[in-house]
């Protein structure tokens, strides 16, 4: 289902070819007379490609907005909107694109009627076939939109405002965690990579800053101003993958431990983990945090509990 799931938008190109060609084979085909069979015979094909293009997209539809959290597991579409806004147009996506399915096995019906080879496809098939192509190129158009976030501004006219002065930035670390993302800089504590339960299975490293590295070590409390991030990367068949995990961060400040979780790019196969997000950035009192603070009441957490779990080295016998 995760294959389906990334492949909607390519599975989305063959139902509105369909709309943009078989509207002029209907309307070729409506001659009556020797010589219109291979009008209507190419009508009923591009008629079960577009059907069966459209049932794929569907299908794949569903399941991408489950993959990513967007439409619940006992729904076929998202949720009712309660007003404007991406989600009223993710929700007439899906209408418009169940519509198109049910207009799409209609108009295939209609194209495949008995047919003599001199009579013309009929007035039913051309009525129900371009209603069809329309309802595909709204579907199209709007899933264009979903995908690429267009806004359309429309500028008054009027006479030029003058803008106010940005307001300095009091907070620069609100969108980047800029400290934790220099991690290197810090004094390494583990030489290789360590796997980690407690931070989701992962392969972690700590770095501490130069002056709380020795009391990081030893198990004891950690200065005021301290700093300690664990670079992670995602697990491979049991040894550090190539993926890049999250990254953890843990500051020492006079009201206690400030903790920060950061991951810059989310793997599609995790998203649904974290509500569909493709970038996670929590710290401070964020909710979802709650589990560390518990951890790291007191700052580092018990020294007992470190992981030393480090990947098996293949050892390479030596040939005779």
């Amino acid at each position: 289902m995760d294959w389906i799931a990334l492949k909607h938008a390519l599975l989305s190109h063959l139902p509105v070819a369909t709309g943009l060609l078989l509207p002029w084979v209907l309307l070729a085909s409506q001659r009556p007379g020797r010589g219109i069979r291979p009008w209507w015979t190419v009508a009923r094909y591009l008629g079960w490609a577009g059907l069966l293009g459209t049932l794929c997209a569907f299908v794949s539809g569903i399941a991408t907005g489950r993959f990513l959290a967007l439409i619940p597991p006992h729904r076929l579409l998202p949720a009712l909107p309660h007003g404007p806004g991406p989600e009223a147009l993710l929700f007439r996506h899906a209408l418009w694109g169940a519509g198109s399915l049910i207009v799409g096995i209609g108009a295939t019906w209609a194209m495949n009627r008995p047919r003599k080879d001199h009579e013309s496809l009929g007035l039913l098939a051309l009525l129900l076939g371009l209603t069809w192509c329309a309802v595909l190129l709204v579907v199209g158009e709007g899933g264009y939109r979903l995908a690429h976030e267009q806004v359309r501004v429309v500028a008054p006219l009027a006479a030029p405002v003058a803008m106010p002065a940005p307001k300095p930035d009091l907070d620069p670390e609100g969108r980047l965690p800029i400290r934790v993302l220099d991690y290197a800089s810090l004094e390494a504590i583990h030489p290789e990579p360590v796997k980690s339960l407690a931070h989701g299975g992962r392969w972690i490293r700590a770095w501490v800053s130069p002056e709380a590295a020795p009391a990081y070590r030893a198990g004891q409390p950690l200065p005021p101003g301290a700093l300690v991030v664990l670079s992670s990367t995602e697990d491979r068949w049991g040894r550090p993958g190539v993926e890049a995990g999250p990254l953890h961060a843990l500051e020492m400040k006079a009201s206690g431990p400030s903790l920060t979780f950061y991951w810059a790019r989310v793997p599609m196969a995790r998203r649904p983990d974290f509500g569909g997000e493709s970038r996670v950035y929590w710290r401070g009192q964020d909710a979802h945090l709650e589990a560390c603070r518990t951890c790291h009441a007191q700052g580092i957490a018990d020294p007992s509990q470190r992981s030393r779990w480090r990947a098996k080295r293949a050892v390479a016998e030596a040939a005779d």
